[in-house]
């Protein structure tokens, strides 16, 4: 009587499995695993022909207020995101606000009085998505003509 009970406990826990393995495979896929499918910068006053974008900073950042906030969208918003931001130039330091989704541009007095331009480089170190924006003191009654 024992080999038969023996047998049949067996089979159960064979069946008890097999369907543990066909309902841990149908689960769906941890939410915090979602990818970031776009970086974009919104806030630009123009763009060249290769698009990329330039915001005149002379009438904001000046020596009593020499921080910008660049704002960007991230899609989806609830995405697993590793957001890092790099400048081009010395005499600009940078901050990250991953909650609100915002660089903070903190300009040195030598780059304000140097009227230096600067491009900022937003990127997600894992899915490496990014967009730019060139920062730039630009002097009115300027124009700049493109080269044809």
């Amino acid at each position: 009587m024992s080999k038969k009970i023996l047998l049949v406990l067996v089979l159960l826990f064979s069946v008890f499995s097999i369907i543990l393995i066909a309902v841990w495979g149908t689960l769906p896929e941890n939410p915090n695993n979602i990818e970031v499918e776009s970086l974009v910068i919104e806030d630009y006053d123009e763009t060249n022909d290769d698009g990329d974008k330039f915001k005149n900073v002379i009438d904001i950042v000046n020596q009593q207020n020499n921080i910008y906030v660049i704002e960007y969208l991230i899609n989806p918003g609830n995405a697993n995101k590793d957001i890092v931001a790099s400048a081009s130039t010395t005499g600009v330091s940078l901050q990250v606000d991953l909650i609100d989704n915002k660089v903070y541009v903190i300009f040195s007095l030598e780059a304000i009085n140097q009227k230096r331009t600067v491009t900022i480089l937003i990127r997600d170190k894992l899915t490496l998505k990014y967009d730019e924006i060139t920062l730039w003191f630009k002097t009115p009654g300027v124009i700049v003509v493109p080269d044809l």
